[in-house]
């Protein structure tokens, strides 16, 4: 009691008014530090209010200003590694705050470029979604991203999460309604985005993206953690980076698995957006209908790293001594797009193709291409750029020769290759063990499949459990946990105030060990 009566005393005078402990839950949910919070916690456990009155409190979330800046507005995001990135966030220009709002977050393709995009450059970006935004009344962020903070890194991905955390502390966020979206590597990174977040979406909308993408950054992929988050993936018929056969054996494996997916394959165009206009109305009819479920009954994750979906957390995954059978979902793939196997140096100016780095086992290593050497001309066609190059070896296929024109030092030199024959594959790596498990809830009971899977967490909410009657937990037949479980007023004030989300306050965390 000395900790949290110490705590006590360092609080304002407003905190000690008659409605201490809903002026601490307001206090809670408007701070970022955290000693702060501790310290607010402290205060609050000491007071020994209802905890049901106190997830009450927090369900009504925090108290928004009016006077706030609307329109487009032009911002910055911090990174988690220090760097500050140029973004662009459309508030509704009738904003009121005594109402929830939608957020689409649209992330840009070409996100390897070697730098930011600047705001004015990001304004192109307005094209697809900026009109619905400004005519419906909902919020709509544009992020800029740039190689090192690629949507399928930890960075970039970190990005989009602190634009949507940053809007939700000032404006009236409806946390069941928040989407992300993006054109060929921003669909692909809305992918990544429900693979590695999927408590924060609603859906997402990958536009001519690929989920095989999201592993570009050393993310190992399963496909069952995509259940938990619904899909609007559209694909083109003539889409040669990523073609719709390419896609097609992921889709079907999704489904499935159960997952809510809906996929259009639209003919006629390739790797472009000017299908978005005629394809938007549907776009938009789904988002319309389509919420979080912010207690769903069945919840569904594989992978290698700690991963909380809703009232699950996993905590640790490692070997046991038992275990469900979860097959592997990893369909093959048809070959892509054939590859010359270097890295250019986007930064190069002259003409030509640098090359940065010769892959291994590559057609460019085979026929003896090497770092430094500028790409000239590809079976008689001159490469003037990187355009030129991707042009030329778009008309290529799996089996055929090319002859190739380097510049090197002071000479040229004329090499041959052959892009050999390829055997589908499958489409995602395995190089780490991963855990699965499936939880399903019916009344107070919580059955459990787990495949490596040492710890996780069911955190307890109410209506879909009821806290006045024994929680059982079953993992693989065997009852871990049956008993009655007790609110936990520092669980709930600190999960609660950290999350800011008012859809998902929890009374209980059971943690449940797996040997």
């Amino acid at each position: 009691m000395r900790i949290a009566a110490l705590a006590l005393l360092s609080l304002s005078a407003a905190v000690l008014a008659d409605d201490a402990a809903p002026a601490i839950v307001r206090k809670l949910l408007a701070t970022t530090d955290d000693e702060e919070r501790t310290k607010l916690i402290e205060a609050l456990v000491a007071l020994k209010p209802d905890a049901r009155e106190v997830a009450r409190w927090f369900a009504q979330g925090r108290a928004y200003a009016a006077d706030v800046p609307t329109g487009w507005l032009d911002l910055k995001v911090k990174g988690r590694d220090g760097k500050e990135r140029p973004y662009l966030l459309y508030v509704p220009k009738d904003y009121a705050p005594e109402k929830k709002y939608g957020f689409l977050i649209d992330m840009h393709g070409g996100v390897s470029l070697p730098r930011t995009l600047t705001h004015r450059e990001l304004d192109q970006m307005r094209f697809f979604w900026a009109g619905t935004a400004e005519t419906d009344g909902w919020f709509l962020a544009i992020p800029s991203g740039e190689a090192g903070a690629e949507w399928w890194t930890d960075v970039g991905a970190g990005n989009v999460l602190s634009i949507l955390d940053e809007a939700r502390r000032t404006y009236n966020i409806d946390e069941d309604r928040v989407f992300a979206t993006g054109f060929s590597d921003g669909g692909s990174g809305s992918f990544y985005l429900a693979l590695v977040a999927p408590n924060r979406l609603a859906g997402i909308i990958p536009l001519n993206g690929h989920v095989a993408v999201a592993q570009a950054g050393g993310f190992q992929v399963h496909l069952r953690t995509l259940v938990n988050v619904p899909t609007y993936a559209v694909n083109t018929e003539k889409d040669q980076l990523y073609p719709p056969a390419s896609m097609k054996p992921l889709i079907d494996a999704l489904k499935d698995l159960g997952a809510p997916v809906t996929w259009r394959e639209i003919a006629g165009f390739g790797h472009d957006p000017s299908y978005v206009p005629a394809e938007r109305p549907a776009i938009l009819a789904w988002i319309a209908a389509t919420r979080r479920d912010p207690q769903p009954k069945r919840i569904l994750w594989e992978g290698t790293a700690p991963c909380r979906i809703r009232w699950l957390n996993v905590a640790e995954v490692g070997d046991t001594t038992g275990a469900a059978e979860f097959p592997d979902v990893n369909p093959k793939l048809p070959p892509g797009r054939v590859r010359l196997g270097v890295v250019v140096d986007q930064e190069f100016v002259g003409e030509g193709v640098l090359v940065k780095q010769v892959q291994k086992d590559t057609p460019a290593a085979a026929a003896g291409i090497e770092p430094g050497d500028i790409i000239a001309g590809l079976d008689g066609s001159p490469i003037h750029d990187m355009a030129d190059l991707q042009k030329t070896l778009r008309g290529k296929k799996f089996g055929d020769g090319f002859r190739i024109l380097l510049r090197r030092r002071e000479g040229t030199l004329d090499k041959e290759g052959t892009f050999p024959v390829a055997e589908p594959s499958e489409a995602f790596r395995r190089e780490q063990p991963y855990g699965s498990i499936e939880a399903v809830v019916s009344g107070n009971v919580v059955e459990v499949r787990a495949r490596r899977i040492r710890a996780f967490d069911v955190y307890l909410g109410e209506p879909l459990f009821d806290l006045s009657k024994p929680v059982t937990v079953r993992v693989n037949g065997k009852t871990l946990h049956e008993g009655v479980v007790a609110p936990d007023l520092g669980f709930l004030a600190g999960q609660a105030s950290v999350d800011g989300d008012r859809s998902i306050v929890n009374l209980a965390e059971l943690r449940i060990e797996v040997r």
